[in-house]
């Protein structure tokens, strides 16, 4: 199998930063979503004669945001490695590393 053209490598290194993207824009819509989700907490006034089941329905919403927010801290992760990998293939291709080290 011949090497990747430099076409090749900088649409592939695109789709990369492309991908990265994604999982930055969902990683903000789960921070909308945590940040909705922490003011879905109920008060005891709020909740009138729903009073007992307060308590458990705070507990709900406070697991929402933390699960989000995890989520958020996670797809953030993966769209930082993602151009971490397009920036090092696209470094490592210009320094003809790939061939030197016959990877190809």
């Amino acid at each position: 199998m011949p090497p990747p053209s430099k076409h090749e490598v900088q649409v592939a290194v695109e789709a990369l930063r492309t991908e990265a993207t994604v999982w930055l824009h969902q990683s903000d819509r789960m921070e909308t979503i945590a940040t909705k989700a922490a003011g879905q907490r109920m008060g005891r006034l709020e909740a009138g004669v729903f009073q007992l089941m307060v308590s458990a329905y705070d507990d709900t919403a406070d697991q929402i945001t933390a699960r989000c927010r995890e989520g958020h801290q996670g797809m953030t992760e993966v769209a930082d490695t993602l151009r971490q990998v397009a920036d090092t293939y696209e470094a490592e291709e210009a320094k003809n590393v790939h061939r030197f080290s016959n990877i190809y």
